[in-house]
């Protein structure tokens, strides 16, 4: 395993300060593209969260809510009293559908939400037959946490992973974990222009309410209907603001 060092191999030159107006995003962005373009490769450590932050000339929040994120959807992997490292095998994979960022349109927005409305909703009925109380309470506890991040809509995002894996996982069938992992992937870009827009973490954090409702009920149909109107009003503010964008 490596570590970035500029004397060493060049790796910290590709470190290069971005705009004082960045946010944690953008420094997700950027530690993005220095793995894809392999300055950062699998195995290799990070640099600690003050040499990033003044490498990119940003706050350390920032760089610690850009590490977070990346942590979640598996780009990053923390090993106690080590380290952040990039992922060796799955960060690869993960990288792929990050492409699809680069050619966002009405056309594959649409595709995107047309598969997932017929994946999601049969997930969430399969899960609600299977789903335990202690699942339940987790879910919950996590909406509770959503309440606070109605103005941050980047941790928002964060929590709404850990939200949709534990309905994934309560299926206890793997490929569609795998599976709804990818298709939730493909849709980065697609949930960061929605959350960004007014009311709209606030109409997720209903939805999620309205899910786990129908989940603690055990009521398929239920579960399956909310599932839908969930990925219906995300679908339906994302056009709004790309349109709005035009």
């Amino acid at each position: 395993m490596s570590r970035p060092g500029a004397k060493q191999d060049g790796k910290m030159d590709e470190f290069q300060p971005i705009e004082r107006n960045s946010i944690a995003e953008q420094v997700a962005r950027k530690l993005l593209d220095l793995i894809r373009t392999r300055n950062l490769k699998p195995g290799d450590m990070l640099p600690t969260e003050r040499e990033l932050a003044a490498m990119m000339q940003v706050s350390r929040p920032s760089v610690r809510e850009a590490v977070r994120g990346l942590q979640i959807v598996g780009v990053l992997k923390a090993r106690q009293g080590y380290g952040i490292y990039v992922s060796a095998l799955d960060a690869a994979d993960l990288l792929g559908p990050l492409q699809f960022l680069l050619t966002l349109n009405t056309q594959n927005i649409d595709a995107l939400y047309e598969i997932r409305a017929l994946f999601d909703p049969s997930v969430a009925r399969l899960a609600c037959g299977r789903i335990s109380q202690a699942d339940i309470e987790r879910l919950k506890q996590l909406i509770e946490v959503q309440h606070g991040l109605l103005l941050d809509p980047m941790s928002f995002r964060s929590s709404d992973l850990k939200f949709h894996t534990i309905i994934w996982e309560a299926t206890g069938n793997s490929i569609i974990v795998r599976t709804s992992l990818s298709l939730y992937l493909l849709g980065i870009e697609y949930r960061r222009i929605a959350s960004e827009t007014a009311g709209v973490l606030r109409q997720s954090l209903r939805d999620h309410e309205e899910i786990v409702a129908a989940l603690e009920k055990h009521d398929g149909d239920a579960a399956a209907q909310a599932v839908e109107r969930h990925l219906h009003n995300v679908h339906r503010s994302t056009l709004g603001t790309m349109e709005q964008g035009k």
